[in-house]
């Protein structure tokens, strides 16, 4: 019989219950020094105290409050202030050599690859079809609108293809012998490019289309062109099949990224970071994917991610939106763009406060995936109002 752990790694993609949070420790040395004084954290973040980056800490207290009274599943919050970690704290044993699965922050990194093999040319453009990238996938007669469907269609979740759920089971194409093959078989259920639906297999698919175009695997690429740079430490890496099997091994290992029955990396979810590694990420967005006079992810393509391209819908969050894989919205008027993972996995970027946010949590139960969720509060409610102050 599969274990609880392994029964909630099977239904997590689609919006379920698995998590980890253990690690190994990367390795630690002296911050980079940018031409202009600044440092990059590419060997280490260097600390300062909030106040010291113009953020009120009596303020700040309101952290850990909302971590133990109304927060209980977090088990970090780190915030970046003018290039310096100014608060960094971990709960319930978390250290920052824990790495935890960020679940759909993962997209975020697959559409930072998409963007890095577009600056490489490896891609020729955003408005190629999918079915071209990924032809020796296609089936014998394809969907005529499938055939329609871009690369940036499916960026911006604008493709058609099945949306989220929160099912008892996975998915159909999670439960297929060739997921890539599944999806393309599929008849999108609006026309390409009108109407935005969360879909996790849209990510999938451009993982598959990052290997295939670059002819590596996009964990191969990604540690080359991506976690290189910024001294995101990645190997040894844990590459299993996603599969109950591998539960267990996944939530002790360390740096990890899974894959699908062909040995393609997911790319909606289950890569496995530090909540310090999170913070590179966002402050390469930050700066606009330069990193140490190096453009690492084009600038274009940086601000066509992090601008809204069409609405979500949510009523309930005015002016949300999304571009390529990252939400937008607003914090206290503050126009802002985050990478967010189920159950409270953030990175929340705030340009003109030259400010980052990252969250971590354990996502165990239906009500920590709630309680969590709602944990993105804390930078509208306790770390702009320092900034602000």
């Amino acid at each position: 019989m599969a274990t609880r752990t392994q029964r909630l790694l099977v239904l997590a993609c689609v919006l379920a219950l698995a998590a980890s949070c253990s690690g190994r420790s990367p390795p630690a040395a002296e911050p980079d020094r940018q031409a202009d004084g600044g440092v990059w954290p590419t060997r280490g973040w260097r600390t300062a105290a909030p106040q010291d980056e113009g953020i009120d800490p009596s303020v700040l207290a309101g952290i850990d409050h909302g971590a133990r009274l109304t927060y209980p599943a977090l088990r970090s919050v780190l915030v970046v202030r003018h290039g310096r970690l100014v608060v960094e704290r971990y709960y319930h044993g978390a250290t920052p050599a824990s790495y935890f699965n960020v679940f759909s922050v993962t997209k975020s990194v697959t559409s930072a690859l998409v963007g890095i093999a577009l600056g490489d040319r490896e891609l020729a453009g955003l408005d190629q079809p999918v079915g071209r990238l990924l032809a020796r996938h296609l089936p014998a007669r394809p969907d005529p609108r499938m055939r329609a469907v871009t690369v940036e269609h499916v960026l911006t979740m604008t493709a058609g293809l099945p949306p989220d759920t929160v099912p008892e089971a996975p998915p159909g194409w999670m439960r297929a012998g060739d997921w890539v093959r599944y999806l393309l078989r599929q008849r999108p259920a609006t026309r390409p490019g009108t109407r935005f639906a969360y879909s996790s297999a849209s990510s999938h698919l451009l993982s598959a289309i990052v290997a295939d175009a670059t002819g590596q695997t996009t964990l191969r690429y990604a540690q080359d062109r991506l976690f290189a740079p910024l001294g995101i430490a990645s190997d040894p890496a844990f590459e299993p099949e996603f599969a109950p099997r591998n539960a267990a091994a996944y939530e002790r290992a360390g740096f990890a990224w899974p894959t699908d029955p062909q040995g393609y990396h997911l790319g909606y979810g289950f890569l496995k970071l530090t909540a310090r590694d999170m913070a590179k990420l966002g402050y390469l967005y930050l700066k606009g994917g330069a990193w140490e006079g190096r453009q690492v992810v084009p600038a274009n393509y940086v601000r066509a991610s992090t601008r809204r391209h069409v609405s979500t819908g949510r009523t309930s969050a005015p002016g949300e939106g999304y571009g390529y894989q990252w939400w937008t919205m607003t914090e206290r008027g503050h126009p802002a763009f985050a990478a967010i993972g189920l159950g409270g996995q953030l990175i929340e970027v705030v340009p003109d406060l030259d400010l980052i946010v990252v969250t971590t949590s354990a996502v165990r139960t239906a009500e920590d995936i709630r309680a969590a969720g709602d944990s993105r509060r804390l930078v509208g409610d306790v770390v702009v109002p320092a900034v602000e102050d």
